[in-house]
């Protein structure tokens, strides 16, 4: 399937190489802040993605300049009206972005073109690899608005990626991150000009779908669970997963092409 980019939506799935789609959000006005009608879309985009078995990578990025500003504070500040079990179900809604994106059965790979803030730096942490442009930087925002710094996971999986005391360095002061910072505290993989981001992150995505679609899902349904749990929960699940990924065509055709120095042919392809 492929989705032409549309005026009126405020997130887009495209299809740009095999088996590979393109999550775009498209608010480039606002830095691709999130409102109601894009937490919506998205959450709706990322549920549809999850059912595809004909796609291996998800690639997510923004419109314009920026990834993902967080919350619209413009469109938020005056909402006086809520109750409190409305406003956190309204944070839990936000919140499952970053829950849904880290759920999908496919890899995600971030391409962080401009701001990752608040929110939207804990959508670009949820995701399993990320790559930024030059221009990117990263920042909590919350906490100069009077809000705890950690939001959408950001207390959870900024630590596993820079470890403690730097997390806390950078939530507590709210200072920007620039993208070679990034690299260089291990939360981007790479650095590269502008021009080139989506290029090298199609590059990427190519780079996994060479492999088995099942090796591929396999090898994520095991990671992120056996980043929190012990050695042997860790070593029950890739066994688990082993043994399931050894009886498919996949792994058979695999084998035999290593040996016969040849490329596999996978199912579905």
């Amino acid at each position: 399937m492929s989705t032409t980019p549309e005026a009126d939506h405020d997130v887009t799935v495209e299809e740009i190489a095999p088996r590979t789609v393109l999550i775009t959000l498209r608010r480039a006005h606002r830095l691709n802040a999130l409102t109601w009608p894009l937490i919506n879309d998205l959450h709706a985009a990322l549920d549809k993605v999850h059912t595809r078995t004909d796609i291996d990578v998800v690639i997510i990025t923004g419109e314009g300049r920026g990834f993902c500003a967080g919350s619209d504070v413009a469109g938020a500040r005056d909402r006086k009206d809520l109750d409190i079990p409305v406003r956190f179900a309204a944070q839990q809604r936000t919140s499952g972005l970053a829950l849904k994106l880290r759920a999908l059965p496919q890899p995600v790979i971030a391409a962080v073109n401009g701001p990752a803030v608040g929110a939207g730096l804990g959508l670009a942490l949820a995701a399993d690899i990320r790559i930024a442009a030059t221009s990117a930087v990263f920042r909590v925002g919350a906490i100069r608005m009077g809000l705890g710094a950690g939001e959408c996971g950001i207390s959870w999986l900024l630590p596993r990626l820079t470890g403690t005391s730097a997390a806390l360095d950078i939530m507590l002061t709210n200072r920007i991150v620039t993208a070679d910072e990034a690299e260089r505290r291990g939360i981007v993989t790479e650095v590269v000009p502008d021009g080139a981001l989506l290029d090298v992150a199609i590059a990427k995505a190519a780079q996994i779908t060479s492999h088995a679609p099942f090796a591929v899902r396999s090898t994520k349904s095991v990671f992120w669970p056996n980043q929190a749990g012990d050695l042997a929960a860790a070593v029950e699940r890739e066994d688990r997963a082993q043994i399931l990924a050894v009886q498919t065509h996949d792994s058979r055709d695999a084998m035999a092409a290593f040996l016969e120095r040849r490329n596999p042919t996978f199912n579905n392809r």
